[in-house]
This record gives C-alpha cells, structure tokens and sequence, in this order.
C-alpha cells in the first residue's frame, strides 16, 4: 500500500491510470491554496476545483473508491498527525507523488525535514511549469531515413543555418513540393533587420531559457511558410527539411499550411510539438548520415 499525495486540480484519465497503478493506497491532495502559496500563478487556473470538492467527486465515484482507500487533505505537521507520525511508524514513511513542481515544493518544505522518502513519478496529468519547458526526445515515427537524397536535402538546409545571424541558435529550413521541386529556402533572422539585436539588445536575455519573452525574430520554418505565400508558391503536401526539431509554434505552423513530412536532423520536442504533428498527420523523419 502506497501514500499517493498529489496537486488535482482537475480529475482526468491519467489520474485514474495512476490510481490504478497503486490500487488500495492512502490519497491526500495538495489544496488549491496550499499550491498558490507556492505558486500564486495557478489563481489563474479557471478550471481548478476546490480541494474539497474533488474529494466528494472521489468518494463519491463507485470506480474511484475501489482504487484508493482513503482520500483527505493534506495539511502542515502541526495539523496533520500523519506527518508527525513519519519518524515513527514505517507505514507514513513512504509516499509517491507526481514528478511536478508543485509536488517537489511540498516535499522541500514538509516531507524532507520530517524523514520521508518520496518517489516522484511521470504521469504527465497537468501542464505544469516543469512539463512546458522539459526537453522531451523526439521519437520520429518512428521512421530514420540515411537516404542519399535525403542527406543531400539535410545538408542544404544545415548550410542555409549558417547564414542566421542569430549567435545563439542557428536554424535552416528547406520545402520541396511534392514532385520534388525546389520551393524556398530560409533561416531564423531577425526582424525589421538582421543587426536588432546587435544594435538594441537582445530582449531573450530578460528572460530564463524555456520562457516566453518578447521575440525579435522570425523562426526557419515560419519564414518557409511565409516565403511560399510572398511567391505564390503552395507548401500544402509539401516535405519540409529543418536542421533542428521545430519548436511548438512552428510545429502549429507547419502542421496548419498543410506540410505532408517533416524531416529534422537533430533536437529535442518542447511543449509536445511532436505530438502536434502527428495529430494532423505530418509524417515525422529523422536524417542520419
């Protein structure tokens, strides 16, 4: 028997897959409150139901409670006799939580200091700030082509990279319609010219990798896209070769305009951007030489 403890702030399958997975255990929830503590940034989760609510829905579920003993808040030591206990009694020593932010503030705070030992599980069951920005790797389709033609493709885009201006990142994308033609080819730049950052200042800097900041470039797949609508050119059933795996919002981009295949070389998915693709049907190929 497992204590599962865990921030719910809404009820889905793979809560219910993980409920299963340790069939029988002690489940206490992390408050809404207790979470905004930590980070007060999920007050803006206008889906979160209050703790005690979802403790009704559980006990209330004929399924639920089949899978799971007991369900009850979580609460500081000084109210919760289950942690007072932990240094004492074996059965509250071991808990199991989702390998979430939220999860290790609470760990950090409470269960470190009373003794516990935790196992932080991957259930991936909430986009949580760990989760948006995690580099996850690519399983390509699970197709790996070392083509000649598609190496010689490849290799077109990596040189097209090189001319980025960018000093962080350098990206080439090349499209080719669906005979084989030639479309456009482009990089990551930055706009209204290739020197802003060099001349202002990059606004990135602000910020912690995986964020979100103010962007002052346009990315190698987004300016295939807008090329081949400046020339009329239609990228709809069109394979797209990248020199790195497109981010999040290029996979929106490609996916939208209709590309048939992406082919990458190297790089990570961010944000499930390999899942985007697959669920509107963008074959994915990764080119090895």
């Amino acid at each position: 028997m497992s204590n599962l403890l865990a921030y719910i702030p809404t009820l889905n399958p793979r809560h219910i897959k993980w409920f299963k997975e340790h069939k029988g255990s002690y489940l206490f929830l992390i408050t809404q409150e207790m979470a905004e503590t930590f980070f007060p940034r999920l007050s803006r989760n206008m889906g979160a139901l209050p703790t005690d609510l979802m403790i009704d829905i559980i006990q209330s579920s004929t399924q639920l409670k089949r899978l799971v003993h007991n369900v009850s808040e979580f609460a500081p030591e000084w109210q919760d006799p289950q942690l007072e206990l932990i240094s004492h009694n074996g059965v509250w020593k071991e808990w199991v939580m989702p390998d979430e932010e939220v999860s290790h503030a609470v760990f950090e705070k409470y269960l470190r200091s009373a003794g516990a030992n935790v196992l932080f599980q991957d259930i991936f069951a909430r986009w949580d700030m760990s989760a948006v920005i995690r580099e996850q790797k690519v399983v390509p389709d699970v197709k790996v082509s070392s083509s000649e033609l598609d190496i010689l493709r490849m290799n077109m885009a990596r040189v097209i990279s090189v001319k980025s201006p960018d000093w962080w990142r350098q990206i080439g994308a090349v499209a080719f319609d669906p005979t084989g033609e030639l479309l456009v080819t482009a990089c990551n730049t930055h706009l209204p010219n290739e020197y802003e950052t060099y001349i202002f200042g990059d606004p990135r800097l602000n910020v912690d990798a995986g964020q979100k900041g103010k962007y002052c470039s346009i990315h190698a797949e987004q300016a295939v896209i807008a090329l081949c609508a400046k020339y009329g050119l239609p990228i709809s059933g069109a394979s797209v070769y990248v020199s790195t795996f497109p981010c999040e919002d290029c996979a929106r981009w490609l996916a939208v305009a209709g590309v048939k295949k992406v082919f990458f070389r190297e790089g990570y998915s961010v944000v499930d951007a390999q899942e985007i693709l697959r669920a509107n049907g963008v074959e994915i190929v990764q080119v090895v030489d």
